[in-house]
């Protein structure tokens, strides 16, 4: 019971802190587009992308892919853990770009091309970059907090002096 209850406290801090970011960098692209009269959902688009991005957070940090530099300085572990994540961010959305594209064109081809001559292949190029530095933001303050002490950010922004 205890270790659901860890796990279940990791998990509404990871949620809360991408819910923000997401959530904040969803608002700047709404606002961008209202000026195209370009109606946008935020959201949902902030849960879900909040809810998958703590629950693969909290799975990859348990795993030894991700955790093969921890002996080295804390800047490799960063940049190498923000690099996977934001690999698996850019592969999943082109994934996610190509099957929408393959469905209007005829064949994978065609909807490569399709894709990569669109607006959708550079908005989700600066969405990705977006992300990264969401990623970049997260493990800087996860290796604080293990340089510092477990639990050391979540007191500081958490509690009054």
């Amino acid at each position: 019971m205890q270790a659901i209850q860890r796990e279940l406290k990791k998990l509404t801090g990871l949620f809360f802190f991408f819910l923000i970011s997401f959530g904040y960098i969803l608002l700047v692209m709404k606002l961008l587009l209202k000026e195209y009269s370009i109606d946008a959902y935020i959201l949902t688009k902030a849960i879900v992308g909040a809810l998958i991005a703590a629950k693969s957070v909290a799975i990859m940090d348990v795993t030894p892919l991700f955790n093969r530099f921890d002996h080295l300085p804390c800047y490799i572990n960063i940049l190498y853990k923000t690099s996977l994540y934001t690999a698996a961010v850019l592969i999943l959305g082109g994934i996610e770009h190509l099957f929408h594209a393959s469905r209007e064109a005829k064949g994978i081809g065609p909807a490569i091309s399709s894709f990569l001559n669109s607006e959708h292949f550079y908005h989700m190029l600066a969405t990705t970059l977006c992300i990264a530095v969401v990623f970049l933001l997260h493990n800087i303050f996860r290796e604080l907090d293990t340089y510092l002490g477990k639990g050391f950010i979540t007191k500081f922004f958490a509690n009054r002096p």
